[in-house]
């Protein structure tokens, strides 16, 4: 039987006096009043677990959610703590990247609330990010059942259904997500990019952006034309993105994400106007790191070499596991022709090549990729590349392949344990960025497959959210040379912002099936389009130290 969750002790009058003025200057976007007005009741009352959720909520909101975990632990030792508590700290959790931690704590929220329909979503969410679809999926419908009806659940059950290849009902799901929120930024975006990957047709996919705007008011138009900068980039490409980012800049000048958006079109085109927007941005939030990066990319553009590496030096000082900003290091070093650039892209000694180990079960290594290519084939249902990844000419599985529930890619995961531990130990410890993460255990973050089709590629890019990122090939077609062209070969070296002088990749490996290459996640790779008739299928997965 389920314990009763407890009760928040009541407040003082006076407390809470302070807590409802508290909420209201929070509301008022008066942050840092809100903070005080928190804290006061804290400091009067130790034990008012209201005012610590209200002030856990505006830290983790502001960028500090790691304090917020710090605060509410104390209150939820109690085996049946106030749920609005656990939920709070799920979210703090959740902006940590602690994901299985923050599901824990709303699972535990549902159980001790199990008629509320916030609770549920609140758990359907956190199986979503764990990739969980099929629960996710059950959990909204039960949500629904408790009398939600919020365009947030419609929205996950959306996703949960989209992971579990379910299409329409995806895209039937996002459209009611819209009915109750017409401009729903999120939605809009899930909703164009389904279309999207499915058609391949941009007015489709384009249409619930532009109905969105047609409806939105004049304060919500910036997230929005945001939004549709985005899908026109990898949709239509980058001539008509710039011209719409420039056409929304002009009607929202103070807009810090339109002036960020149209600062990297401009890039290639005029670097020295996507320097001067990004300066304006940094001056108004000199500490956003979005906005220092973006500015580092302006100056490698201009070739000034020593100005974006003082901004790469800053922000990793801040976050050391910046992986956009050792990216930005490492070009800026290798612009200057500075010998600590071979240190961050040391290609022998931190690009490691390997073979699947073959999973129990299998008599060979061959007989387990056929039956692999056969699961991932039935995965790959789309026709098109997804928005803001890295794919080009090819598509996507639309879940996340480590929560699969079928035996033959579950082991997968088996499979590259092996060669992950050499790899491991092959790079070893050391006080430079990557090298001070090997130790303990580690975990994946994510799994995909990717199947390109002939003439497709990977744009160069990083993995922001990995440490050791890989290339698993499945699927190797003929046209895949072992000429000097590299054609299909992983390619490392080439930054995708523009450079002055431009720099060309250093380093490539060749695809073969059951091969599998890691390497460090702040490392621009891509791949070399190729010829033929046949696809190229690969897996690839982040990795993060636990």
């Amino acid at each position: 039987m389920t314990a009763q969750p407890a009760a928040p002790p009541p407040l003082s009058p006076a407390s809470r006096q302070g807590l409802d003025a508290a909420r209201a200057l929070g509301r008022a976007g008066r942050l840092a009043e809100a903070e005080a007005g928190y804290r006061s009741v804290l400091a009067r009352e130790p034990g008012g677990v209201q005012a610590a959720v209200g002030l856990a909520r505006l830290l983790t909101a502001t960028g500090r959610a790691a304090e917020a975990t710090a605060l509410l632990d104390p209150f939820l030792k109690n085996p049946a703590p106030w749920p609005e508590a656990l939920s709070a700290r799920a979210a703090a959790r959740k902006a940590c990247g602690r994901k299985a931690e923050a599901l824990a704590d709303y699972a535990l929220a549902a159980r001790l609330n199990p008629k509320s329909g916030v609770a549920a979503h609140n758990v359907a969410s956190g199986l979503g990010d764990a990739g969980r679809d099929r629960e996710a999926a059950r959990e909204c419908e039960r949500a629904f059942a408790l009398g939600l009806d919020a365009p947030e659940t419609w929205l996950v059950y959306g996703r949960a259904l989209q992971g579990l290849c379910r299409f329409d009902e995806a895209e039937q799901a996002f459209a009611q997500a819209l009915r109750r929120r017409p401009t729903y930024v999120e939605a809009v975006r899930d909703l164009g990019q389904l279309l999207w990957m499915r058609s391949g047709q941009a007015e489709l996919a384009l249409a619930p952006i532009e109905a969105a705007l047609a409806a939105a008011p004049p304060q919500l138009r910036p997230a929005l034309a945001a939004v549709k900068i985005r899908l026109l980039h990898h949709i239509s490409g980058e001539d008509a993105a710039l011209a719409f980012a420039q056409t929304a800049l002009a009607q929202a000048p103070e807009d810090a994400r339109l002036a960020l958006e149209t600062a990297a079109l401009l890039l290639a085109h005029d670097p020295g106007r996507s320097r001067a927007l990004c300066a304006q941005v940094v001056a108004r939030n000199p500490a956003e790191p979005s906005a220092r990066q973006a500015l580092a990319h302006a100056w490698l553009a201009l070739g000034e070499a020593e100005q974006a590496a003082g901004i790469a030096q800053s922000l990793l000082a801040e976050r050391p596991f910046d992986q956009e900003a050792a990216a930005a290091l490492a070009t800026a070093w290798r612009l200057a022709g500075d010998p600590r650039y071979r240190e961050l892209w040391d290609y022998e000694a931190l690009v490691g090549v390997y073979t699947l180990d073959t999973p129990a079960g299998w008599a060979s290594l061959s007989a387990y990729l056929e039956d692999l290519r056969g699961a991932l084939n039935g995965l790959h249902q789309l026709s098109s590349h997804p928005i803001e990844q890295s794919l080009r000419g090819g598509a996507q599985t639309p879940q996340n392949l480590r929560a699969s529930e079928n035996p033959v890619i579950s082991a997968f995961f088996q499979a590259i344990e092996g060669p992950l531990a050499a790899y491991r130990q092959a790079v070893g410890q050391g006080p430079d960025l990557f090298r001070a993460r090997n130790h303990g255990g580690h975990h994946v973050v994510g799994a995909w497959s990717a199947r390109l089709q002939p003439h497709g590629f990977h744009v160069d890019h990083i993995h922001p959210q990995g440490w050791i990122s890989s290339a698993c090939y499945i699927e190797v077609p003929a046209a895949v040379s072992e000429g000097e062209d590299h054609a299909g070969w992983l390619r490392f070296g080439a930054p995708p912002i523009p450079t002055r002088p431009q720099l060309a990749a250093e380093h490539y490996v060749r695809p073969e099936p059951g091969r599998l290459a890691l390497f460090p996640s702040y490392m621009w790779h891509g791949t070399v389009p190729f010829g033929g008739d046949r696809p190229r299928m690969t897996i690839a997965f982040d990795i993060a130290p636990d």
